[in-house]
Order: structure tokens, then C-alpha cells, then sequence
């Protein structure tokens, strides 16, 4: 097994997190903390490195899932992590049945949207069933710098027809505005959120 200490990192106040632009703390602020919450993964990647969840299950003890679409990946993930990740294209994913067959909760915690191309990342957001499922949080990858406004803009759209907040648009990683994060004003209370509302910022900013 691969030693997670290998790949900590930390924030200008010494918080340690393990996703590429703080993604894992935003949630933590969000959620205030919470412990035993629930999140989909949609792009897991690496077990530790630039990863959103890790932090969530390692200190918070969270469950969930994990979608990748590299073979030696996920079998890296589940030899490492406590979660499963699944072996499959997100694009064509049949979120519903998987949802509906593993008894999911109505009200999942943090949805994290994060694979290639920015096409792909809003082709498997419109797989998911909004109509049925809520997310506390999601972090969506728009990837605006090198491709473009038009997928940032579509994913915008969509989520705020679904009643979402965008909280922080265009998070910056050194420079390159890659990404917005979302709550669900329902479930987030307000007097978190807005403390946080800010658009083309670099991350290490955002938690200051």
C-alpha cells in the first residue's frame, strides 16, 4: 500500500488537505465538519494525490463511490482506500440503476465532477439523476482557462435550473480558472456560504 503521508499538503494556515485546490475543505466548511456524510466522485483518479475525498474519508468518515476510467487507477484507489472505485465510462454510467440498487440516500453530501475533456465532465453531469437526487455540495471542473467558456457555461445553466447556488466561480489553481463549487441552498445554511462568495480567486485565497 502506497504511504498517504507521502502526498499531504497544506494551506497557508497549516490545514492539512489532500485535493488540488482545497476542494476537501470547502466541503468540510460547508457541511460544518460533519462526520459519517456521503459523496460521489465522478473522475477519483489517484487515491490520495489531487484528491477531493480522501481527507472526507480518512478524518471524517465518509462513505461513497468513486468513477474512473483508468484501469491501473482503480485498482490503485481500492487497494488503498477504504471506498470502492468503479471501473467505467461516466459518460454512459447508468447512475439511476446504481443508485437505486445500492439503496443511496435521497440527500447525498458532496458530488465532485473532475474528468477529460470538459465536454465529458457535463456529458456524465446530465446522467446523473437531478430530478431524484440532491447534493449538499458539488464541486464541478469547467476547465474555462484551456477550453473554453462554452461547458462552463452550459454546466452554470444546468445547475442553477436545478436550484443550486454557485458559491466561488472560477477557482483559480496558479492562475488557471479551472473550476466553480456549488451548495444547495436548502441544505447549506446561508450564513456559511455567503461568507465565501468570490469569483476568480486562487484557491489558497478562499480559506484566509
Amino acid at each position: 500500500m502506497i504511504n498517504h503521508l507521502d502526498f499531504q499538503k497544506r494551506n497557508s494556515k497549516s490545514i492539512e488537505y489532500y485535493s488540488q485546490a482545497g476542494q476537501d475543505l470547502f466541503v468540510t466548511r460547508m457541511l460544518k465538519n460533519k462526520v459519517g456524510g456521503f459523496f460521489i466522485e465522478v473522475g477519483g483518479s489517484h487515491p490520495f494525490e489531487s484528491n477531493n475525498t480522501f481527507l472526507l474519508e480518512k478524518e471524517y468518515k465518509w462513505k461513497g463511490i468513486s468513477l474512473e476510467f483508468d484501469e491501473d487507477l482503480v485498482n490503485l484507489y481500492n487497494k488503498n482506500r477504504q471506498n470502492q472505485s468503479i471501473l467505467t465510462d461516466a459518460t454512459t454510467f447508468n447512475y439511476l440503476q446504481y443508485f437505486n440498487n445500492n439503496n443511496f440516500p435521497n440527500f447525498i453530501d458532496y458530488l465532485s465532477l473532475d474528468i477529460e475533456p470538459a465536454s465529458n465532465t457535463y456529458k456524465a453531469m446530465l446522467k446523473i439523476p437531478f430530478d431524484k437526487y440532491r447534493f449538499s455540495v458539488i464541486t464541478y471542473e469547467h476547465e474555462n482557462y484551456k477550453e473554453g467558456s462554452e461547458f462552463m457555461n452550459l454546466s452554470r445553466d444546468f445547475l442553477k435550473s436545478h436550484g443550486y447556488q454557485l458559491v466561488v466561480s472560477n477557482v483559480k489553481a496558479y492562475g488557471r480558472d479551472f473550476e466553480d463549487w456549488w451548495v444547495d441552498p436548502n441544505h447549506v445554511n446561508k450564513e456559511i456560504w455567503e461568507d465565501y462568495l468570490n469569483n476568480n480567486i486562487e484557491f489558497q485565497d478562499i480559506f484566509k
